[in-house]
C-alpha cells in the first residue's frame, strides 16, 4: 500500500508529534534530576553545539586583546578567579569541591588542565557565559578590560604551581586564606569572618595595592568617598564585574568599617625627583582646564580645597597614572558609572587620549597638595 504525502498529512503528523511531546512533558516522566547526568549522545551534541557557537561568535564580537602577559592584568584576573570561579572550576592545588561535581553538566576542573580554547573564545565564554549550564555571563559585559584580565589569568593558570597561584591571587594574604578543595566554597562565604582579608588580597591592608599598578591606591581617601564608592559598587551604580560581587555580599556596617579602615591609612609619599618629572600639559589641564574644549580645571573639584568642600570626591594625588587614565577612558566609553558619572563622562569625552595620559601622569607624579 502506498501512502501519498500531502501538505495536510504532514501538518497533521507534526501536530500529533507536538501534542505527544507536550503530553510527555506534562506527565512529569522526564527525569530532570542532576544526578541522572546526560546520555553520552546528548552530552556530545550539546558540547558540539557549544563549541561551534563560541567559535563563530568569537570571530566577530571580540576586540583586540591587551598584553596578556602583563603582571598587573594577571593579578586582577587571579584575584577575581579565586573568589568567583575557583569554587566551580578549581585551581592549582585546589581541586573542585565534591558538591560541584554533582551538577549536570559539571564544570571542567581547571586544576587538571584546560581545553584548548583560543584567547577570543575564552573572552566570549567569560563575557556571555553558556546557556543550559551553570556558567554565568559577566555582570557588566561591556567591561572588556576586566574580562581580558580573567582571560589572561586563564591562559597562564596551567603553568602555575599552587604556591605561585596563591601568591598571584591573594598577595600577602595567601597565608590567611583557606587551602585545598574547600578554598573556593569558603571564599564565597568569607564575608562572615574575613572581610578585611578579602579586600586586602588585592588592595593590601595598607590600601596601597600590589603588583605594581594592578589595583588602585585607596589609602587615605576620605571615609565618605570610600563608603559611597563601595555602596555604588554594591548596587551596580558603578559598573564592575569584579567589585560588585565583592561589595554586594557585605553588610552596610562592614562597608562602613572597611571605609573607616582604609581612610585611616596614610597616603603614599613620592620622592621629589618624581614630582619634578610631570608633563607641563597635564599640569595645565589640572590647574587651568581647557576653556576652548569646555574642560574645567581638575583641581577645582579634586584639589585639596575641593575635597575639603566635598569629601565624597576622590583624592587623585599619587594614584597610578594607568588607573586614572583607565577611568577616564571608561567614562568616554560609558561603561563606568558612579555618582559623578554624568559630569565625568562629559569631561572625559572632551579630552583627547594624549590629554588623558598627560593629566593622569601629572596627578600620579607631579601633584603635591
Amino acid at each position: 500500500m502506498t501512502i501519498r504525502l500531502t501538505l495536510r498529512r504532514v501538518a497533521a503528523a507534526l501536530c500529533v508529534l507536538l501534542l505527544g511531546g507536550m503530553l510527555f512533558a506534562w506527565s512529569g516522566l522526564f527525569n530532570v534530576a542532576a544526578t541522572g547526568g546526560h546520555w553520552a549522545a546528548t552530552d556530545w551534541f550539546l558540547h558540539w553545539v557549544m563549541r561551534n557557537s563560541i567559535r563563530t561568535y568569537a570571530m566577530t564580537s571580540v576586540g583586540t586583546p591587551p598584553d596578556l602577559d602583563d603582571r598587573a592584568l594577571l593579578a586582577r584576573g587571579a584575584g577575581h578567579y579565586a573568589v568567583g570561579c575557583a569554587a566551580c572550576h578549581g585551581a592549582p592545588g585546589e581541586p573542585q569541591n565534591p558538591v560541584i561535581q554533582q551538577s549536570t553538566p559539571f564544570p571542567p576542573d581547571f586544576s587538571k588542565g584546560m581545553a584548548p580554547w583560543s584567547d577570543s573564545e575564552l573572552f566570549r565564554i567569560v563575557q556571555h557565559g553558556v546557556r543550559f549550564t551553570g556558567m554565568p555571563g559577566w555582570i557588566v559585559p561591556s567591561r572588556s578590560d576586566e574580562i581580558w584580565s580573567v582571560v589572561a589569568f586563564l591562559r597562564a593558570m596551567p603553568e602555575l604551581s599552587p604556591e605561585a597561584y596563591r601568591t598571584l591571587a591573594h598577595g600577602e594574604e595567601a597565608a590567611h586564606r583557606p587551602q585545598g578543595a574547600q578554598a573556593g566554597m569558603d571564599a564565597l562565604a568569607m564575608p562572615n569572618g574575613g572581610v578585611l582579608s578579602g579586600c586586602a588580597s588585592c588592595h593590601g591592608r595598607d590600601g596601597m595595592g600590589r603588583d605594581g599598578d594592578a589595583f588602585p591606591i585607596i589609602a587615605g581617601q576620605s571615609e565618605a568617598y570610600l563608603l559611597a564608592t563601595l555602596k555604588d559598587f554594591a548596587s551596580g551604580a558603578r559598573q564592575s564585574g569584579i567589585m560588585q560581587p565583592a561589595a554586594s555580599r557585605v553588610s552596610e556596617q562592614q562597608l562602613r568599617d572597611l571605609a573607616a579602615h582604609y581612610a585611616s591609612q596614610p597616603r603614599p609619599v613620592r620622592p621629589a625627583a618624581q614630582a619634578a618629572s610631570a608633563a607641563d600639559e597635564g599640569e595645565r589641564i589640572a590647574r587651568e582646564g581647557i576653556p576652548a574644549q569646555q574642560v574645567p580645571a581638575c583641581l577645582s573639584c579634586h584639589g585639596a580645597d575641593g575635597v575639603a568642600r566635598n569629601p565624597a570626591l576622590p583624592r587623585l594625588e599619587g594614584q597610578h597614572a594607568t588607573y586614572l587614565a583607565a577611568q577616564l577612558h571608561a567614562w568616554r566609553q560609558g561603561v563606568r558609572g558612579g555618582r559623578s558619572g554624568a559630569v565625568m563622562e562629559a569631561v572625559a569625552n572632551r579630552l583627547t587620549p594624549a590629554q588623558i595620559e598627560a593629566v593622569s601622569k601629572w596627578f600620579a607624579e607631579g601633584y603635591n597638595p
